[in-house]
């Protein structure tokens, strides 16, 4: 590894203070003898000066080159953090060659950081899937059906049972500006959309449905996020009929010829 920056600016600092060294000690030889030569003295202190110039320019002049370069290479690695990039290729070993030791030092912090992240990231993502997975499955299980919309209209999920019952319902359907069977339309999306209009829980409504030759109860909660601010809503469906297969497919004829 080269020499590090620290190591670097004692060097020059130690090499001015020699130099200045020197000049005091020619100056008093010169001035020690009995008729001491001005001229002389008048020459060592403009070489000595001049050496002292030249060395304070490469200084002032190396060290923002030099920081320049350091940060300018963590900037970029910082750069596609801020961004969401964690699969940066940090490559240590060329890093240590070309780098200064102290600034190697904070990019191998920083890929350990992206190491870290990654996997946080990978055990948040997987412990959402599998709390996703587990609401689905109690979800599909359950003999209600249950629409989760956001505050746009938009389905976000529908279980297994409102699929079976009401096959139209596919989830990334927008319930608001989509067209339904006439019981679909006059129950479940004037429900959704009061829900939806009002930003509030609504009081359960009992509705006949003619080609289920049911009563079904219709219920409804809001979904906030983080913050408090509404972000969608879940309708309940219950006492919804069992369907057989003939069923399910005289339903999927229905809709699709109200549909047309």
């Amino acid at each position: 590894m080269k020499f590090s920056f620290t190591a670097k600016i004692r060097f020059v600092i130690i090499l001015m203070l020699m130099i200045s060294i020197i000049q005091g000690t020619i100056l008093l030889h010169l001035l020690a003898g009995d008729s001491p030569n001005l001229l002389d003295v008048q020459n060592t202190i403009y070489i000595i000066t001049f050496l002292q110039l030249i060395v304070a320019i490469i200084i002032i002049s190396y060290i923002p080159i030099f920081l320049h370069k350091a940060f300018n290479e963590m900037h970029h690695i910082l750069k596609d953090i801020s961004r969401g990039i964690y699969n940066i290729d940090v490559d240590l070993a060329e890093y240590e060659k070309t780098t200064d030791k102290e600034f190697f030092t904070v990019i191998f912090s920083l890929k350990e950081m992206i190491k870290s992240i990654v996997k946080f990231d990978k055990l948040k993502k997987d412990k959402i899937v599998e709390h996703h997975n587990r609401i689905q499955a109690i979800l599909n299980l359950t003999e209600d059906g249950f629409l989760i919309i956001d505050n746009m209209g938009k389905i976000i999920y529908s279980n297994d049972v409102i699929l079976e019952t009401f096959p139209s319902m596919q989830e990334k359907t927008n319930i608001i500006d989509s067209n339904f069977p006439p019981e679909i339309e006059n129950n479940i999306k004037k429900y959704a959309i009061l829900v939806i209009k009002s930003g509030s829980k609504q009081v359960s409504q009992n509705n006949f449905f003619p080609t289920l030759k049911k009563h079904i109860t219709l219920k409804s909660a809001i979904v906030r996020d983080s913050t408090g601010e509404i972000c969608g809503a879940v309708i309940a469906l219950t006492n919804l009929p069992k369907l057989s297969e003939d069923k399910k497919i005289e339903q999927k004829k229905i809709e699709q010829e109200a549909n047309k």
